[in-house]
């Protein structure tokens, strides 16, 4: 699963970023876009910069992370649903209707995962592109009654690749920016896209544990930490 994320960008390098690597596809921001995110620890129910397609053109919105579907009576339920996994979303009532025409990229500087394999200290680590550029990941969105029409969104997973499987079993599906755009405006869903056998290159590596509050928010997250050495006894 993916539970916190960093974004760390301006808006126009992103526009810059999809025209250069998609030529001919139109992109433009909404008028309340942020020209900048600077998020080193994106959470559940915050606000973040998401790409839908709208009328043949790839639109850039703000949308709440944990989605709403329009039938949900509860806003708290958006916290639970900020995943979805790509085996099922043809099938689970939530992300079924989604999956013809509400799909999304969702932009990332890199993800946190927890190596959860020692009970008693879980040990954070951040997850970027190995070539330092940004990530981009495949996801469902909708409109919410609930919070006056605002955009919700999911961010679809799959099972880890070789390079993070040893911290976590579950991972987004990260796509190339071309494949990402696919995703996002092929007329039919492009699904052989989440199962892909390759991915960019991931490069994790260990955090401190300030990130696992959210309370805590700046570049000095992201920064690598030294794993901590056994007591030695000489």
């Amino acid at each position: 699963m993916c539970g916190r994320f960093v974004g760390n960008f301006t808006t126009q390098a992103l526009l810059d970023e999809i025209v250069d690597a998609v030529p001919g596809v139109h992109v433009e921001a909404e008028q309340d876009m942020p020209k900048e995110v600077r998020n080193f620890n994106t959470a559940p129910t915050q606000a973040v910069p998401i790409l839908i397609s709208k009328d043949g053109s790839l639109v850039m919105r703000l949308g709440c992370w944990g989605l709403l579907p329009v039938w949900s009576k509860d806003a708290s339920a958006a916290s639970k649903m900020i995943n979805a996994r790509s085996e099922t979303i043809t099938e689970k009532p939530s992300f079924r209707n989604l999956v013809k025409a509400h799909r999304a990229m969702i932009p990332m500087s890199g993800f946190y995962e927890w190596d959860r394999s020692d009970p008693k200290m879980k040990r954070p680590y951040f997850v970027p592109r190995a070539d330092g550029r940004i990530m981009w990941a495949a996801g469902l969105w909708t409109d919410s009654p609930l919070l006056d029409g605002a955009t919700t969104f999911t961010m679809i997973t799959r099972e880890s690749f070789d390079d993070l499987s040893i911290i976590h079993d579950r991972s987004p599906v990260q796509l190339s920016l071309e494949d990402c755009v696919d995703w996002a405006c092929e007329e039919v869903a492009p699904l052989e896209l989440l199962r892909l056998a390759a991915q960019p290159a991931l490069a994790p590596y260990e955090v401190d544990k300030k990130v696992n509050s959210v309370r805590n928010n700046g570049p000095e997250l992201i920064r690598a930490v030294e794993p901590e050495e056994p007591d030695t006894l000489f």
